[in-house]
């Protein structure tokens, strides 16, 4: 009698111990929920703060993209500007040395070249040195003119050349300079827009993986009732 009344005590002990231990230790299935939701909220803050730095990104590339265009702009205007420069030297030299020539001081200068052409290739032979002296200081006095001719005519447009060609290199050199930069935040966006498309990716297998788990959790569910039922 005394063993039969310890056994009806013992089983509801059992039971007990058991059904506390369910309440305290989460199935398997209720830690890999736990640990699906918490991978799920970490990816949520990476896919904001990787839409908020692309956004910021795209932004500042669409901004520096309309510099880059107009230092590019400024760059062949300076260009364009530079080269007109050179052609109007070309041409004004071309007036000025036409103009010479057709003068009496430059007809007078072709002659006295002539002549000191002339000398210098028959140096080796009986040439008359006295007639060299007589016209080679009125040739030097000559080439002088000439030189102070083309250089005073020519000091304006070489001045604006000069200071043409330096804006030139400096538009050149600015707008490289923001190209690379260009170049470089657009790396930066391919890069942001690489991680966030995984991380959608990702994010997307993991909602998937969080729906099979509920459609398991309540077929689960159903189950231990209609079983529960069964037993009553």
């Amino acid at each position: 009698m005394s063993s039969i009344n310890q056994n009806t005590i013992i089983t509801p002990r059992m039971h007990l111990r058991s059904a506390t231990r369910r309440r305290n230790n989460p199935s398997a299935l209720a830690r890999r929920t736990q640990a699906l939701e918490t991978r799920r909220t970490n990816l949520g803050n990476t896919i904001r703060e990787l839409e908020s730095d692309l956004r910021q990104q795209r932004t500042a590339l669409a901004t520096l993209t309309i510099e880059v265009d107009r230092a590019l702009i400024r760059r062949d205007d300076e260009g364009d500007r530079y080269e007109r420069l050179r052609e109007e030297r070309d041409n004004l030299r071309y007036t000025l040395l036409t103009n010479f020539n057709q003068s009496n001081l430059g007809m007078e200068y072709r002659e006295l070249k002539r002549r000191w052409t002339e000398y210098v290739n028959n140096e080796d032979e009986d040439t008359d040195i006295n007639d060299f002296n007589n016209f080679k200081p009125r040739f030097d006095d000559v080439s002088a003119l000439f030189d102070e001719l083309m250089e005073t005519g020519l000091a304006p447009i070489i001045e604006q050349k000069a200071l043409a060609r330096e804006t030139y290199r400096q538009a050149s050199e600015h707008h490289y300079s923001l190209y690379q930069q260009q170049q470089s935040l657009m790396r930066i966006v391919s890069d942001l827009e690489r991680r966030l498309t995984r991380a959608l990716n990702r994010d997307r297998q993991l909602n998937q993986a969080r729906g099979k788990r509920q459609r398991k959790s309540k077929k689960k569910g159903k189950k231990d009732k209609n079983t529960r039922k069964r037993k009553q």
